[in-house]
């Protein structure tokens, strides 16, 4: 058990996976979407999406060819924002500002508007 916590701190302690899970607090994604949000390459994100799922941190389903990443549960989620992460963007990348592309039909609202 103390091995999974460890596990699950040490995953939050990098720029990039806090970035995703800031994102990831607003909807779920495409694995393809973080590539512009972070602005990695696809190697280096799916590696920090790695971590994250190993940490407990995040589910993945499988959706054709996109595989769409969620926070695990309820309570991670409660952590993380008591822990501030949903507080965490960079001052220039958001969701308004990105093309969003291969993301889960169903969230094609955010915050009552339809995204382009």
């Amino acid at each position: 058990m103390l091995k999974n916590k460890a596990k699950f701190f040490r995953a939050l302690g990098d720029e990039t996976r806090l970035t995703i899970l800031s994102y990831l607090l607003e909807h779920s994604y495409c694995a393809c979407d973080f590539t512009p949000l972070t602005e990695k390459d696809q190697t280096t994100v799916s590696k920090h999406l790695k971590v994250l799922v190993e940490a407990g941190v995040l589910k993945y389903e499988k959706r054709g060819r996109n595989v769409i990443y969620s926070i695990r549960d309820e309570g991670i989620r409660e952590i993380l924002f008591v822990l501030g992460i949903g507080e965490i963007k960079p001052c220039c990348n958001g969701p308004e500002n990105s093309l969003i592309s291969c993301r889960d039909g169903t969230e094609d609202k955010k915050e009552g508007k339809e995204k382009s």
